[in-house]
């Protein structure tokens, strides 16, 4: 074998080499960004926002109450993480009031979505139902600010969830997901009806979002 074919055979081996060498630590670092990303705690506020508005053409005979507000947090596959806010009544002495429905079902009164994903207040600290028990929300604009850190989340993709009450056939839920951790990102929630809200029920809840800073 003659010095140029040597020569070329050489050098086809050392750039396979290092083609391989690339590939491979491409792929390393790959995964060390994926796990560390995966893995790093989350920081930053978490602001939801939403609005109250007057429950319009509702029928006399059905007493309303005031505007029961839960706002929740849940992981990417719907499990509940924690509680954001709940309206005082509801935090204190509401979450016990069950009402018969038409049809003989028995439902919590206000907010049953919450109460059935939360077990509010069982699996929750006296401290923890202080902190975000607050004034039933009045008509107009809200925001509820949650410091993730206090949380101990990592960063990742979650569902923000908020419902209201006025009755037990008229509550409103609303629904998003946001992404923490990867700047600064803003997010709208879908308003979803239960299937037997009252039809002469006005849209108690709206507007409904999040925004995260890190």
């Amino acid at each position: 074998m003659d010095n140029d074919t040597k020569n070329s055979s050489g050098s086809s081996t050392r750039k396979k080499i290092l083609a391989v060498i690339l590939f491979i630590g491409i792929c390393v670092g790959g995964v060390i960004g994926y796990l560390s990303q995966r893995s790093r705690p989350a920081t930053g506020v978490l602001a939801i926002s939403f609005k109250i508005n007057d429950p319009l053409n509702y029928p006399d005979d059905e007493p309303l109450q005031d505007p029961q507000t839960a706002v929740w947090l849940e992981d990417a596959q719907g499990k509940y993480i924690s509680t954001a806010m709940i309206s005082d009544w509801t935090s204190m002495e509401g979450w016990e009031e069950t009402v018969k429905l038409p049809d003989g079902t028995k439902v919590k009164e206000m907010c049953p979505k919450w109460q059935e994903v939360s077990g509010w207040p069982a699996n929750h600290t006296k401290q923890q139902i202080d902190a975000v028990t607050k004034a039933t929300p009045e008509t107009g604009p809200h925001t509820v600010k949650v410091n993730l850190a206090e949380l101990k989340l990592t960063t990742g993709t979650y569902r923000y969830c908020v419902q209201t009450s006025v009755a037990p056939r008229h509550t409103i839920i609303a629904t998003g997901t946001i992404t923490i951790g990867s700047g600064q990102v803003e997010s709208n929630a879908i308003i979803v009806y239960t299937p037997d809200m009252h039809p002469d029920a006005g849209p108690v809840l709206s507007d409904v979002n999040a925004s995260y800073t890190p």
